[in-house]
């Protein structure tokens, strides 16, 4: 029977080294009786200390050296070393702790393990930027979203300044406010570096488990797109408003000057009521093109794809165009060699783009000049160019010549007939049958709009 002590210590190590003691005790006992000589002693002596040195090993110095060694190397990280010690001693039961303590390290290191990498995951997954500080301000981690878009690495901005990292001062002392009020922040900033961003930024603190103050946690979206598109939208109203307002505008006062009396006089009438035609043709014209647009750019228009000559569409549209040419004295030409490609695409809507293209031609080249449509097959893709020997566009204008509502000269656009809306609808159509289009100019000289198309009855179209 194993008994126990008060404290948890066994009898059965102790009465062992009590028994020595004893035996020891006689020994002495009889060397002092002079029943047993020294050298006897001695030799009894030195018999039973080998034998309680081999017992103190074994039970005690052997097992306490193997706790060590794996002491040392849980230490090191090495959790899956485990004691094999099976007494009932004191030395068991620490060998039996250090196994139960190492098993649970083990549960524990592991449940961290996993909820870090589930967060790392959820941080690698989410579209939005995050940055986490510590109390100081300092960068404690940042998501690959941020490193992508200031371009940075986590390791290199751990222990930073977030200045240090982000080099915008409205956005460090945003930060700085969140950190000492403690408090959700929500604001936009626009970051220049590395290009212009607008961002909305949301700080939200961090609580410790000491319950003080702690870092915060920092999310960025990317507004900029959004912004633009808020700003396009105001400034197609705008747009559309100034010029829905100015034929209208016109009708009426017409209308209010033939009620005032001017009916009477024929010619007067006549006059005012021609002007009152063209300017509904424009507002008809207007409408129509902005429906057309609509429909191009939410996809809403029923594409008949289908093989496509370009060769005949050229050839139709300038038909359409040679009395106005005439008209004006310009000479309207065609370079189309044999053998071109067909596209797949729908001939109406590639009708279109030639036809605004070659109607912006004529009305922006005086008379005298030339314009002159043209095609070439290259790369498995048919190039179409417009060519005119036209007043020619300005550098700063050439970027936004294709967005809606752009005119380089308002004035002589409007004189014109031009809305700004043409060369918007012929990006869209363009970009819908998986083609490119772009424009050079000189001032002076004229301008030059080409397009290209996949070439081949088995093109793929972009939708």
């Amino acid at each position: 029977m194993n008994w126990k002590l008060p404290h948890g210590i066994t009898w059965r190590p102790v009465a062992s080294y009590f028994f020595m003691v004893i035996i020891f005790f006689a020994l002495l006992q009889l060397v002092a009786a002079q029943k047993l000589n020294l050298t006897g002693a001695l030799a009894v002596a030195l018999l039973l200390s080998v034998v309680l040195a081999w017992l103190l090993y074994r039970r005690v110095v052997a097992p306490l050296s193997e706790i060590n060694e794996t002491a040392r190397e849980m230490a090191r990280g090495r959790l899956d070393r485990e004691l094999h010690l099976y007494s009932r001693d004191e030395i068991g039961q620490l060998a039996n702790s250090v196994n139960e303590m190492a098993r649970q390290l083990r549960r524990t290191i592991n449940q961290i393990t996993e909820e870090k990498d589930r967060a790392r995951a959820i941080l690698n997954s989410m579209a939005d930027g995050v940055i986490a500080l510590d109390r100081q301000g300092q960068v404690l981690l940042v998501n690959p979203v941020v490193e992508e878009i200031f371009n940075i690495k986590q390791e290199d901005c751990q222990g930073k300044n977030i200045l240090g990292v982000i080099r915008n001062f409205d956005l460090e002392l945003l930060l700085e406010r969140a950190l000492k009020t403690q408090q959700p922040l929500t604001r936009e900033i626009k970051i220049i570096a590395p290009e212009p961003r607008i961002f909305r930024l949301h700080a939200t603190p961090l609580e410790e488990a000491d319950r003080e103050k702690g870092g915060v946690v920092v999310l960025l979206r990317d507004v900029t797109e959004r912004k633009k598109l808020d700003d396009m939208r105001s400034e197609f109203v705008a747009n559309v408003s100034h010029e829905l307002r100015t034929p209208l505008t016109s009708i009426r006062g017409f209308l209010e000057t033939l009620l005032d009396g001017a009916l009477d006089d024929r010619e007067t009438a006549r006059h005012f009521l021609e002007i009152m035609s063209a300017e509904t043709e424009r507002l008809t014209r207007l409408i129509d093109d902005l429906l057309d647009l609509s429909k191009i750019e939410e996809r809403r228009v029923v594409h008949r794809w289908q093989p496509v000559d370009m060769i005949d569409v050229i050839s139709r549209v300038l038909s359409m165009f040679r009395p106005q040419a005439r008209e004006k004295n310009i000479t309207l030409l065609s370079r189309l060699p044999s053998g071109l490609p067909v596209v797949q695409g729908d001939p109406d809507m590639l009708a279109q783009v030639l036809i605004n293209l070659v109607d912006n031609a004529l009305k922006y080249t005086p008379g005298g000049g030339q314009v002159t449509v043209s095609a070439a097959a290259a790369d498995g893709r048919l190039e179409v160019s417009v060519a005119d020997t036209g007043v020619g566009i300005p550098a700063e204008s050439l970027p936004r010549i294709f967005e809606r509502f752009y005119r380089v000269d308002k004035a002589r656009s409007r004189e014109l007939g031009g809305i700004g809306i043409g060369l918007a609808i012929v990006k869209h159509i363009i970009r819908a049958h998986g083609g490119k289009i772009q424009v050079e100019s000189t001032p002076g000289r004229g301008s030059v709009f080409s397009f290209t198309l996949p070439a081949g009855e088995g093109a793929a179209t972009l939708m």
